[in-house]
């Protein structure tokens, strides 16, 4: 049976981090977008080692790390049909960049982004309690 979504984002995530010397437990899915219509275009991937977001193109995806040493702020904001998710951190050459995403209040048969959601409205998620 083939891995699903899900499955296959660990395993990159996982493979990444061992061959990066990070240390990943736990991995929390949340898909988000730059715009309404593209709210599905993106996962982002939260671990105590970053944030890994996967850019989906035809049937290719993209891997980004954003390691937790460089996040300032991770803020979500409830708006009237979705949530804006403003994430800040600094660059390599040391200059403040915000990523703005919308998402999705739940996303149907992915019961993995309403649970990751949930945690960062709680401020449950584990990047969110690692020193910095």
């Amino acid at each position: 049976m083939a891995a699903s979504l899900k499955e296959r984002l660990e395993t990159e995530v996982r493979t990444y981090s061992k061959n990066h010397n990070l240390t990943v437990q736990t991995i929390d899915f949340l898909y988000a977008g730059p715009h309404m219509r593209g709210r599905h275009t993106l996962i982002l991937a939260f671990t105590e080692a970053g944030i890994f977001t996967f850019v989906f193109k035809l049937s290719d995806a993209e891997m980004h790390f954003l390691d937790a040493k460089t996040i300032q702020q991770i803020a979500l904001v409830k708006k009237k049909l979705v949530y804006r998710l403003h994430i800040r951190a600094i660059t390599e050459e040391g200059e403040l960049e915000e990523g703005k995403y919308l998402v999705s209040k739940r996303v149907f048969g992915r019961k993995w982004h309403k649970e990751t959601l949930q945690k960062l409205i709680d401020k449950n998620i584990q990047l969110l309690s690692t020193e910095k």
